[in-house]
Formats: structure tokens, C-alpha cells, sequence
């Protein structure tokens, strides 16, 4: 399998409200759409990143929510960030029928990818995503939530997690500032305001995000 796409530009944007609902810091956007003024076709063409809290969330399309926190909730730095997340993308489509959806990743302190959790277009719960333990290139394993069990990964799936690898590695090692970047205050304060998530620590796995298309 080969994918001829660059590595795709984002515009960055950082939060500037502290109650927003988005538990991460840094949200960041492809192409030229921003917040609520960018039409619906456009942002179901856009990739949204999230990044900070030891963690990574991807998405093709912006849902309504990140759309409003987009316009609402964070405001541009003016910086941008460079990532080769169509290669992961043409990947994950040729290995999962029908395509992915979004995925998570979690980062240790060291700021290796350590699990990879992904949504697919034809699952049908939350929690029947696969779900990768990462440990080193080429040594990976499948967890079974349901069964409660860690097993082997398949050869077609070990050489798109071997790129996957690669490509969150590269993205750690060039803006880890923004990946090891604590969430919002809202996030910060309790971990039982409101029913949120608690700030997580390296190498956890992270909860599904809140809102949008996330939400079974």
C-alpha cells in the first residue's frame, strides 16, 4: 500500500475560555475553516487534531461541538504543525472495512506512543473499536475489551501500526510541548466537577472524547 499524499498543514488554536468542555488544550484544523463561519461541506472535508494531557485524538470531519469550540472556546496562536495523518488515514481504510472514524493516542512520559484506540465506521458500540497496547516498533498487541483479554495482532494490522509508529513518534518528537500540556482548568481543579474526566497521567489510556461524532 502506498499513499502519495504530503504531510497535511494544520492551523493551531489553543484555549482561551477555561470552562470550555474540550478536555484538551490544543485543538488544531486542516484547511481553511474556522469555527462556525466554515461551511458544512467544509468541515466535513477538514481533519480536527487534538492534543495535550499525554495525548492525541484524530477526526475526519469537525463535529458541531469542536465546531463551537472552535468559534467559542479557543482562539488561533498563529502557529501552524505538519502531519502525515492522510498516510494514516489511507491505512486504516485499506485494513478496516468500511474506514475509521477517529482514533486516540496515548503517549507516555517519555512521549512514545504507547496505545492506539480507534472508531470504525461500521462498528456498532462505543466500546468495539480495536484497541492497540504499543510497546516498541513491531511489538504490538490487540486488547478485546468485551472479553477482557490481550492477544495478536495481525500481519496487515502490524504493518499500518509499524507507520502509525512512526508517524505519532515524529509528531511527539517535534511539538511535545503541546502534547504534554496539562487540559483546560475546568479539567485541572476536581475530577468530580461536573462529572469530568480527571487529568491523566502518562501512559494512561484515554477516555473517549466528549461530544460530536465521539459519542455512540
Amino acid at each position: 500500500m502506498t499513499c502519495e499524499q504530503p504531510p497535511t498543514s494544520f492551523v493551531l488554536y489553543r484555549w482561551t475560555n477555561p470552562k470550555t468542555t474540550c478536555d484538551y488544550p490544543y485543538l488544531a484544523v486542516s484547511g481553511a475553516v474556522s469555527g462556525s463561519a466554515g461551511s458544512a461541506a467544509a468541515r466535513d472535508r477538514a481533519i480536527l487534531l487534538a492534543l495535550g494531557n499525554w495525548g492525541l485524538s484524530f477526526e475526519w470531519g469537525i463535529s458541531d461541538e469542536a465546531s463551537d469550540w472552535l468559534a467559542q472556546d479557543f482562539a488561533p496562536t498563529g502557529e501552524s504543525l505538519g502531519c502525515d495523518i492522510w498516510t494514516v488515514r489511507y491505512l486504516l481504510d485499506g485494513v478496516f472495512a468500511g474506514g475509521s472514524e477517529f482514533g486516540l493516542v496515548t503517549f507516555d512520559s517519555q512521549l512514545r506512543p504507547t496505545r492506539l484506540q480507534l472508531s470504525l465506521q461500521a462498528q456498532v458500540g462505543a466500546e468495539q473499536g480495536p484497541e492497540y497496547l504499543l510497546h516498541s516498533l513491531g511489538h504490538y498487541e490487540r486488547v478485546d475489551r468485551e472479553a477482557g483479554q490481550i492477544g495478536a495482532v495481525g500481519l496487515g494490522e502490524r504493518a499500518v501500526l509499524d507507520v502509525c509508529m512512526a508517524i505519532f513518534t515524529a509528531l511527539a518528537s517535534k511539538y511535545a510541548a503541546l502534547l504534554s500540556e496539562p487540559p483546560p482548568p475546568r479539567y485541572c481543579s476536581s475530577p468530580d466537577l461536573l462529572g469530568d474526566r480527571p487529568e491523566v497521567r502518562p501512559g494512561e489510556p484515554l477516555p473517549l472524547p466528549r461530544g460530536g461524532r465521539h459519542q455512540a
